[in-house]
Order: C-alpha cells, then structure tokens, then sequence
C-alpha cells in the first residue's frame, strides 16, 4: 500500500476563506463536545434513507502501535510546510498515546457524488462530499433538515489537539468498490517565497491520491480505502451498511479520563436528541444511539426511563398525537399561522440517575421548555418558572409547524451552532421575524405562568385519623398532576370518536386508600384507547414516591419505594399481581393497586406497549 499524497491549498486568483474558517461556528452556547455531538448528530439525522432509523456509534479509544504506524507511514506521512501545522502534526505521529474520537453513523447516504468542486457533471443533483470536504457553508439541501454541511463542522476540527481529521465513507449504492477515505487539516494561512513573490496558501490541507495533471488529491477508493480503513481501526462495512465514519485525531480529552467522557457523550445525545430516542418514535425516525470506550460499550437509556426526560417524553407524546388534553396551539394573527404545537406535564420529581459525577446538563428539577422543529432535534431549553412544591416538576415540548414558511423562518433564524432561535437575524416588519418574535414571546409566557400555578392545598384534616390525614396529603400532592385529590369521584373518562394514532393509556388518577394485610393500598385508575389496530399488547406500570414534610420538601431516595401489587379491569376479566398486565388488545378502564411505604405522597405512572415496543 502507497502512502497517501499531500495537497495544500493555494490562494486563488480571486481569494478565499482562509484561515478565518475556525471562527465561521461563532460562540456556540454549549460547550466544544456537547457542540461536536449535536452538529454530528444533525447532519448524520438529514443523512438518513428514506424509510429507516440511523444506527449512530460514537466511539472513544486509543491507538493501538500498528495503528499509529499506519496513520504515520501511509496517512499522515507527508506534512504542511507551514511551521505551525507541522509541529501540531509531528506532535501527535510521536504521541505514545493517541486518543481518536470517531463518530460513525449506518443506514445513511454516505458522502457520494462527485470528488472535486470544478468538475461536476451536468445534471448531477449529490454533491455530499464536496459538501463535506471541500465547500465552506453550503446552503442547507435538505427539506426541513438538521443543518446539513453549514459552518457546524468547523467543531470537528476544533475538537482535534492537531485540527484533523480522517473520513471514511461507503455512499449508498455504490457497492465496496464506492468506498472513500481521505484526511484533512485545517491550520493558518502561510506563505512561501516563489521567484520573487509569496506564494500564499490558505492553511487547508488534504492528503490523498494525487491528480496526474493537477497535483490535488482525490479520496483514496475501492479495496485500498477498505484495507487503509481497517488497519487504522474504522468499524467494518458491508454492501448494506452504508454511511459515514469520521475520526477527529488527536481529541482533545481536556484532562478527563475516556470513561468519563463516555458518559458525558451519552448524557449529550439524551439531552439533545431524547425525541428522536424515544421507544415510541416512528421506526423510520428513531435514533439507535451506541456509545463505546475502548470497545466497551456504555448503556443509553431510553428517555422514558430516565428522568426528567419522561417527562418531556409524555409532553412530546401529546405534541404528536395532536387532540391529547392540554395540548396548546401557538398561533401569530397577521398574518394569520399556525406557527406551532405546545404540551406541558407536570409530575412528581423523582430520584435521578446521574450519568456524570459533576457538571451535568440535566437540571435537578425541570421547569423547561424544550424547543424544536420539525426535525425533532432539540434547539435549545426555554427555562421557565418552578413550582412552588420543590416535589413537583414540570416539563414541556414545542414543536414548529410543518407548514414550510413557518418552518423555513425559524430555521433560518438559528445561528451556525443551530443552538438559539434569534428573531433580530431578519429585516424588521418581516413575516419571518414576526413568527419567531411571537412564538417565543408566547412561550415564554406559558413557561413564567408555570411557577404561578397552584399546586393544590393540602386536603383533610391533620387532626383526623391517620387513613384520611395520608388521603388529604396524597390527593394535594397529586392535585394539578392528573389527581382528583382523596375523595373526590368521577365516572368513566372514555370519549367516542376516532380513534386515537397510537395505543394509550390516561395519565392515572388518584381514585381511594384500602387497608391491607400488607399496609396502606392507594389505588389508582387508567384509561386504555387502543389505535385501529388494536397494537397495544401490555400495559406498563411504575409507581414514585415524595415525602410529606417541611416547606423545603423534596424527593426522598433514602426510603422504601412503593410497589406496584396489582392491575386489574374494572370490567373485569383480566388482571396480574403485577405492574404489568397482558392486554391483547383489550381497552377500558383500569385500577392500578400500589403499596404505599409510610406516610408518603405516591403517583403512579402507565403506558401501553405496542409490538413496535423495543
């Protein structure tokens, strides 16, 4: 195998960028990985096939010997003649350790299309890798997309200590003979005396094979990219796998062990990109998210499961089905638009599941809003007001509308990093600043009228018998949480009408307290909608706990946690001594039983599990 050839780019007759291209990200909010994943991840969602869920691997490792001999003798063999370029890279070819990040996505179009920006063929309509590799900001190509190519991958070579990077990319239909492999740096520009003139270049630098007539380096292809890729470690590709694997040399760790930064990735892709995780995401839009460290992988939880997302995942539920109670159209009125979708849902706080010991992205109690378009790709967190009750928590989704002149200003006014929506980025008077200005101006509305919310009384009487004190502070703490409060009665919730999208249950009510053998029983009632058809195949239970106290109460995780003892349809015929229940497609009313530890406020959470269901 030949060593790969070295191509640094001229200035032109007419100029270019230069080394001013660092700085096109601007100041993104996030910090450098957070802004790596989330830009990643954007342009791996506007890669995917129609028709299926991108599979995403972020890996974090080192080098083995042979691999570092590899990228020395046969990738980064010839250096820049820049000063500073070279000893960046002579730094890190030297490196007894070198730590690589490679983010590595399948079930993508890869970057396909032609190699060199001045010879497109006519009517060619993919110019991925051009994008990618060789053009500065183009214009985003996807309907409703992420973001694309734009300034956003300047954090990729941010995050290299030597600026580089190494793409390894099988496009879709092109067989193995279509894979590609080419590296790329970004330094300074510089100069070099050439017969009484500087020769000035632009500080951009690719290595691969080199044109007969021109001296620029086209991707290495074929068998030769498949071998150079597996000697330097990139996972494997099939035929069928196509997609995209790129590794940021030399990653700038920032002192932090690999495992730790492993865990901060994962808490990056739930905090970020939880909608498109979420079990119930349409299989065609679902993330498959792996996270490994030196081959070993770390567990993503789903956001269902990991608070506080469950609770965002309850609102963006409601968002999508649309007719869900409390769901909230956000309209402007000249023009007249539906510029979006707003859901909100309030639950108890319960314990959390930290991923990292510090500095964690996820706050210790929701009062947010998450914002998004279309895409379902979180822009940024609409911070609002807390409840009153430090047990309580609240948490909501807006979703843009799909309408494109709706969705196309608020796309356009997100700056590089797609991280903020900034209405001043239009003319004044226009119709995109107007939409922007008062969707925000709305929501930020609703997110301060949270925290105003009475969260309910506490019902009964402190001095009454123990039974009714305990239904007078569970029916408090569940009031304006989908609680009756103790006492209060209510018929059958069941509507008629269409159907709804999906198999669902209602957020479970606060019904009575029984004594038992066991303790104290609350006992909660659900409704189950089964969809047209009939999908929903077991009914999923969990049971949370907060402790009754001072003003400053708050989740307790020291003490026992309830359980969930029993289901059974109140029509009867089915029934489990468990938290979950076999529906078959069976819908009505349901009591939820829950054994509660001590004198302690307990809710209750249900879903309905379809055979989409992981």
């Amino acid at each position: 195998m030949r060593r790969l050839g070295l191509h640094s780019e001229r200035y032109g007759s007419t100029g270019n960028i230069g080394e001013n291209f660092r700085r096109l990200l601007g100041v993104p909010t996030l910090d450098p990985l957070q802004t790596v994943i989330r830009e990643a991840v954007q342009n791996i969602a506007d890669a995917a096939l129609p028709d299926t869920g991108p599979e995403i691997e972020i890996r974090l490792r080192s080098l083995t010997p042979d691999q570092r001999s590899t990228l020395a003798s046969r990738v980064v063999s010839e250096l820049p003649r820049d000063p500073c370029s070279r000893d960046l890279l002579s730094r890190t070819r030297s490196r007894d350790m070198l730590t690589v990040m490679e983010i590595c996505d399948f079930g993508t179009s890869g970057l396909g299309g032609p190699t060199r920006s001045d010879r497109i063929p006519v009517g060619e309509q993919c110019t991925d890798f051009i994008d990618f590799l060789r053009n500065i900001g183009t214009a985003r190509d996807t309907v409703q997309g992420g973001g694309t190519y734009g300034f956003g991958k300047v954090a990729l070579y941010r995050a290299s200590r030597c600026s580089t990077i190494i793409v390894d990319t099988l496009p879709q239909g092109t067989g193995l003979e279509g894979r590609r492999l080419m590296g790329c740096h970004v330094g300074r520009s510089f100069a070099v005396p050439d017969n009484g003139f500087d020769c000035r270049y632009t500080g951009r630098h690719w290595w691969g094979v080199p044109d007969r007539t021109d001296g620029i380096v086209d991707p290495v292809t074929g068998h030769a990219a498949k071998d150079l890729a597996s000697r330097l470690g990139f996972p494997e590709r099939g035929a069928n796998r196509p997609g995209t694997s790129i590794m940021i040399l030399d990653f700038d760790t920032d002192g932090q062990n690999l495992e730790s930064i492993g865990s901060r990735v994962v808490e990056g892709l739930l905090w970020n990109f939880w909608p498109r995780m979420m079990r119930d995401t349409p299989g065609d839009r679902r993330f498959t998210c792996r996270v490994k460290v030196d081959g070993s992988q770390i567990p993503v939880p789903f956001p269902e499961e990991f608070p506080p997302l469950d609770l965002f995942s309850k609102a963006m539920r409601a968002v999508r089905d649309g007719t869900a109670d409390g769901v909230i159209p956000i309209r402007s009125g000249n023009p007249k638009k539906m510029l979006g979708t707003l859901a909100i849902e309030r639950g108890l706080r319960t314990p959390r599941r930290p991923l990292v010991p510090d500095g964690s992205l996820f706050p210790p109690a929701a009062h947010h809003i998450a914002l998004m378009r279309p895409i379902e790709l979180v822009v940024k967190y609409l911070e609002g007001t807390p409840l009153s009750d430090e047990r309580l928590e609240w948490a909501g989704a807006f979703v843009v509308s799909h309408e494109d002149e709706v969705e196309r200003a608020f796309a356009d006014s997100e700056p590089p990093a797609h991280d903020d929506w900034v209405p001043d980025n239009f003319p004044p008077r226009s119709s995109a600043k107007r939409f922007v200005n008062v969707a925000l101006t709305n929501l930020k509305r609703h997110a301060s009228d949270m925290g105003s919310t009475p969260a309910g009384q506490h019902g009964g009487s402190e001095g009454g018998p123990p039974l009714a004190r305990l239904a007078g502070r569970l029916g408090a703490a569940l009031e304006g949480v989908g609680g009756d409060g103790a006492g209060r009665r209510h018929g059958s919730r069941r509507r008629r009408g269409a159907r709804p999208a999906r198999a669902r249950a209602s957020r479970p009510l606060f019904e009575r307290l029984e004594l038992s053998e066991m303790g104290t029983v609350a006992v909660f009632s659900t409704e189950i909608s089964q969809d047209a058809r009939r999908s929903g195949l077991t009914l999923a239970t969990r049971a949370a706990v907060a402790i009754e106290g001072s003003a400053a109460s708050r989740i307790d995780e020291a003490i026992r946690q309830p359980e969930v003892l029993s289901l059974r349809s109140v029509e009867g015929g089915l029934s489990a001594d468990s938290s979950t229940l076999t529906l078959a497609g069976a819908e009505g009313m349901f009591e939820i039983r829950v054994l509660v530890p001590g004198d302690c406020a307990v809710t209750v959470e249900a879903d309905v599990l379809t055979g989409d269901s992981p």
